[in-house]
């Protein structure tokens, strides 16, 4: 990280940005390059560790090349101010933000299923009872992504 005072390294600071954001952005590789998609998420701690959850169709592109090549990147943002100045070079941004790489799990069973989507929803509707219907359940991709390492940082200015 290139700007080492704008790092967080306080991991209940880092949950907090995770907590605040709406979208996680996932990486993959497709053609030798980078393959980036706007996700929901939930998330929760699993052994003190960070895991990401993600869901979509079990025929999509996204998931065909996690299938192949579990390794991922993610990417989130959030407190996104422009902050202007008297001069161009003046102008500033504040925002808080985490990236990581982790590794893709596609979960099988129904109750892991449930699970994943449960925190997804939890993450946007602060309630994690959610029942969903077999059909549904199965016609559904869940996978979880646990987190190996990430980092945090922020430019917050007055």
């Amino acid at each position: 990280m290139r700007r080492k005072d704008r790092e967080i390294t306080d991991f209940a600071a880092m949950l907090a940005i995770v907590k605040e954001c709406g979208c996680c952005r996932l990486g993959m590789v497709l053609d030798g390059g980078a393959y980036i998609v706007p996700m929901n998420f939930g998330y929760e701690l699993e052994d003190g560790a960070l895991v990401l959850y993600f869901h979509g169709a079990q025929e999509e592109q996204k998931v065909s090349l996690l299938r192949e090549q579990p390794a991922a990147s993610f990417e989130m943002d959030t407190g996104h101010r422009l902050v202007p100045g008297a001069k161009a070079d003046d102008y500033t941004y504040a925002y808080r933000s985490v990236m990581g790489r982790g590794t893709v799990e596609f979960l099988q069973d129904d109750a892991a299923k449930l699970h994943g989507l449960n925190r997804i929803m939890d993450h946007y509707t602060r309630r994690d009872d959610w029942t969903v219907e077999p059909p549904m359940l199965h016609a559904t991709a869940v996978y979880r992504l646990r987190v190996h390492t990430w980092t945090a940082k922020e430019h917050i200015v007055p």
